[in-house]
């Protein structure tokens, strides 16, 4: 490769110089006295004081190819970012003119895959993954690349093979500099699908969203930590987009995703929040004397345990401790404990690169527990199912879910609709400002490129109470994780649309 490339340099420069008369067409043979030696391509002052000198020191003495070879491997080595060719003009007297024709890499890019292949490999090592879990057969054939010259295309059919016997891993490799001039080392580097791990990571609840009706919501999360341990500090400011509440605050959120086992993981996570409401919300809750109390601050600690029963049915236990500081009866509080659990079920299917369908389906119980010193008693069911198939440009993304509460549930476990994700278009502080403990939610939306339209159908609503079911449909764009969304009411009532915009991550 780096001989086809040398060769292609040579013909694009003798395609621009002047052709030579007919005798000068063949070069000189070894043992021609050499009239001149010169660098064609670069100043001669980005060349070390020493190179210099020794090609200048040619001059004047008979022509020996093998040393003028290693100059122009040296000037390789001093500057990697070029290509050398060496041409051979013939001059009168029986004499030769030697010239070195430099060409940066970075001004060819049929080059760039061969700027390492002049360099000879030191050693060969692998990260991400520990030797013997490869073959003996494929190990011996990535340490037959020591001592030689790289070959990217040898080099490239190694990661494919590694691919293929370690289906569950991304490869690629790396070229680094080694521990002698002229050398490298090359690194083979595992990383494990993400999506065929036995655990995930809680995903990120990142968020900066505009709503036309109900203003700015804030989260940011910030992850620390490596692929089975990892810690997350977590901001909120004003968000409103999630639950009845408005809030503000922090948490901290510890998680592994092997413990012992990749099958079994563990979580910690502490919020501590501060709470404002509406006053639509306010005076919904005074409607309803003996109803939920609305709370000034929220301390929340939440323990969980993992564990996958397969790669694609996950269970989650734990339990979730949230003291809340009345707002009207400060400084009384109210305990609001509750053991929870989870099932979870989520499958990647690949008809071919650019083909694939994702299915997601869930359900959560959350029940308060006298144990656990909880005020309120209560049981709260949540079942979620969404379904994306995604083709080229094209993507129709389905998304249902069902809830239902029974007893006395703190307000933070109330069901709301009407945000920027669900029956886009409305204001939920219009349609139930005190949340509900019924809800019903489904979705279909269109994409092509950056190009969506969506219809939204729900209802919330208090058990025993009439409810009725709203409608919505809007058009927007989504481009990576940047969204923009003009959403309209399919009900009179419901008044104009509403813009919303914002960025999740």
């Amino acid at each position: 490769m780096r001989t086809l490339s040398l060769t292609l340099l040579l013909l694009s420069v003798l395609a621009v110089t002047p052709p030579p008369a007919r005798a000068q067409d063949v070069e000189p043979p070894d043992g021609t006295r050499v009239e001149s030696a010169e660098v064609s391509g670069i100043p001669d002052a980005q060349l070390s004081p020493g190179l210099r000198r020794d090609i200048d020191a040619i001059a004047g003495k008979p022509l020996t190819r093998p040393d003028v070879t290693q100059l122009a491997r040296r000037i390789e080595e001093e500057r990697p970012e070029v290509v050398v060719a060496v041409r051979i003009v013939a001059r009168p007297g029986d004499e030769a003119r030697v010239v070195f024709l430099v060409a940066r890499i970075s001004d060819d890019a049929s080059l760039g895959s061969n700027i390492n292949a002049r360099y000879t490999v030191e050693s060969v090592e692998i990260e991400g993954l520990k030797e013997h879990e490869i073959s003996a057969a494929l190990r011996d054939r990535l340490q037959a690349l020591v001592g030689t010259r790289l070959d990217p295309d040898a080099a490239d059919k190694l990661v494919e093979e590694l691919k293929a016997e370690r289906p569950s891993y991304n490869v690629w490799r790396r070229i680094e500099r080694g521990t002698r001039r002229g050398q490298i080392r090359v690194v083979f580097k595992f990383a494990e699908i993400e999506e065929l791990r036995w655990l995930h990571f809680t995903p990120s609840r990142s968020k900066f969203v505009y709503h036309s009706d109900q203003g700015w919501s804030g989260l940011h999360d910030i992850p620390m930590g490596n692929r089975d341990h990892r810690v997350t500090i977590g901001f909120a400011l004003d968000d409103n987009d999630t639950l009845v509440e408005e809030y503000s605050g922090f948490r901290v959120r510890f998680e592994s995703r092997r413990l012992g086992t990749e099958r079994v993981g563990a979580s910690l996570e502490a919020s501590w929040l501060n709470n404002n409401w509406r006053s639509p919300t306010l005076a919904a809750l005074d409607a309803v004397p003996g109803g939920a109390e609305p709370y000034r601050h929220r301390l929340t600690v939440e323990p969980a345990v993992s564990v996958a029963l397969t790669r694609h049915l996950r269970a989650r236990g734990g339990a979730s401790l949230s003291s809340l500081e009345s707002l009207r009866h400060s400084p009384d509080s109210q305990m609001a404990s509750a053991v929870t659990g989870s099932l979870a079920y989520s499958q990647r299917w690949r008809q071919d690169r650019r083909t694939s369908q994702d299915v997601e389906a869930s359900y959560e119980l959350r029940t308060s527990a006298d144990g656990l010193g909880s005020d309120l008693s209560y049981r709260r069911h949540l079942g979620h199912a969404r379904y994306q198939f995604e083709s080229r440009h094209n993507r129709i993304i389905a998304d249902v879910f069902v809830g239902g509460i029974t007893g006395q549930a703190p307000l933070f476990e109330r069901f709301t609709l009407g945000d920027s994700s669900t029956l886009r278009g409305w204001n939920k502080f219009d349609i139930a400002p005190a949340g509900g403990d019924r809800v019903f939610h489904q979705s279909v939306e269109y994409r092509f490129h950056g190009f969506a339209l969506f219809l939204d159908a729900g209802s919330v609503w208090d058990d025993g109470a009439t409810h009725e079911l709203r409608a919505s449909t809007g058009f927007g764009f989504h481009l990576d994780h940047v969204f923009l969304t003009a959403a309209f009411p399919l009900d009179a009532r419901g008044g104009g649309g509403t813009f919303m915009m914002g960025v999740r991550f």
